[in-house]
């Protein structure tokens, strides 16, 4: 703003120069009728070009005041010069800078008003033909006002959709960020869901069977002579008031847990299968032969779905099943890493838990398979077949 006002005001202080000298010299030319220019005739001539300052904050008052000045010189007989480029930038502004039905006006209003007061001057300076000369005169500058408004307009819907473009992109980055960071936070979730899920269960189970083995043993009283004393007794309680505590702050622990993160679906790559055995010699002591059988060695990327797989399916043993031995096989067959996971316990009732799902979610993203249901004979069997071609996609 402040350097359009910085142009204005040095095209009028220029206007005010040349205008006043430029008809000057255009008048020695001149001969009669033609008056002399005088004091009033300067007036019209500086003012033509002072207004000139405020063409873009007034157009249309600065375009009538140049065009009263203007109008004036001509039915004064007074001497043409380049007082009308001071008309035709007041009509090219109100062209360029208003609406295109302000322009029309502006252009009719300017010729209208110069033929009338050519055919109010004397005779022998006005005509019919003077009548095409004067709005001839005036369709330049209000064509370039024509062109440079329309460019203007076309510059700016280019900008205005190349903003629309970048704010698009930006929105699209924006949602992929916030994928990638959701996808992150499903990933840790996910982690946190199966390693605490398979601590917590461990933890309450052998809590569990403590508890049960010490409730067997007799308590401390009694008023025979190998009675303990009091201090015995209390000695001999402690245990059984640490597992009911450690039974009742795992079982909440393990409620949370299911309902904080019972809909989060995984991303991870930590655990491989060479921790397999780590993991059935963990889970051993609860009350579960499991074996474990390694064929083959899998694909490095299926590794981690293969040992979560295990991890999950063992969980659902010792948790729900009952069982007495599971056999865990891991191999490969036909280009596939295959995981296999049996047991001899009752097979769960109802729909398809959370865990199985989240099984089959895993082998889906790497483009395997998982099937899970109850097995001829008795118990339950979860099978899994993981290509080694893995697809180009981040792995679970």
């Amino acid at each position: 703003m402040e350097r359009s006002r910085i142009e204005d005001a040095v095209l009028a202080a220029g206007a005010v120069v040349v205008v006043p000298f430029g008809t000057r010299v255009a008048a020695q030319g001149e001969v009669p009728p033609a008056e002399a220019l005088d004091g009033r005739a300067y007036a019209l001539l500086f003012g033509a070009g002072l207004v000139l300052v405020a063409r873009r904050r007034f157009p249309w008052a600065v375009l009538v005041t140049t065009l009263a000045c203007c109008s004036a010189l001509v039915a004064l007989n007074y001497p043409f010069g380049p007082v009308f480029l001071t008309l035709s930038v007041a009509l090219y502004t109100v062209t360029a800078h208003r609406p295109v039905p302000h322009g029309v006006c502006a252009f009719l209003l300017s010729g209208t008003a110069l033929v009338a007061a050519d055919s109010s001057a004397g005779a022998d300076m006005s005509g019919p033909g003077s009548m095409p000369v004067w709005y001839a005169s005036m369709l330049l500058p209000y064509g370039i006002g024509l062109v440079v408004r329309a460019n203007r307009r076309a510059l700016l819907a280019t900008a205005e959709a190349e903003a629309a473009r970048a704010e698009r992109r930006a929105q699209e980055e924006r949602a992929r960020q916030e994928r990638r960071a959701q996808e992150e936070r499903l990933a840790i979730a996910r982690e946190i869901h199966d390693v605490l899920g398979h601590s917590l269960t461990l933890i309450n189970m052998r809590a569990g069977a403590a508890l049960h083995v010490a409730s067997r043993r007799p308590r401390p009283g009694g008023d025979g002579p190998d009675a303990p004393d009091a201090s015995a007794a209390s000695d001999a309680s402690e245990p059984l008031e640490a597992l009911e505590s450690i039974k009742k702050i795992s079982k909440e622990a393990l409620r949370e847990l299911r309902t904080t993160l019972g809909t989060v679906r995984e991303h991870g790559s930590r655990p491989g299968a060479d921790r397999l055995p780590e993991l059935v010699a963990s889970m051993g002591g609860a009350g579960v032969e499991i074996e474990l059988n390694v064929t083959d060695e899998t694909s490095a990327a299926a590794g981690h779905v293969i040992y979560r797989i295990v991890q999950e399916s063992l969980t659902n043993v010792l948790r729900h099943s009952g069982a007495r031995r599971a056999v865990v096989t891991v191999g490969r067959s036909a280009g596939h890493s295959t995981v296999t996971v049996t047991d001899d316990g009752a097979a769960p009732a109802g729909p398809e838990g959370s865990g199985i799902a989240g099984m089959r979610a895993r082998a889906e993203a790497l483009g395997g398979t998982l099937t899970a249901g109850p097995r001829e004979g008795g118990g339950f069997t979860v099978e899994a077949r993981l290509p080694d071609r893995l697809p180009l996609r981040s792995v679970p």
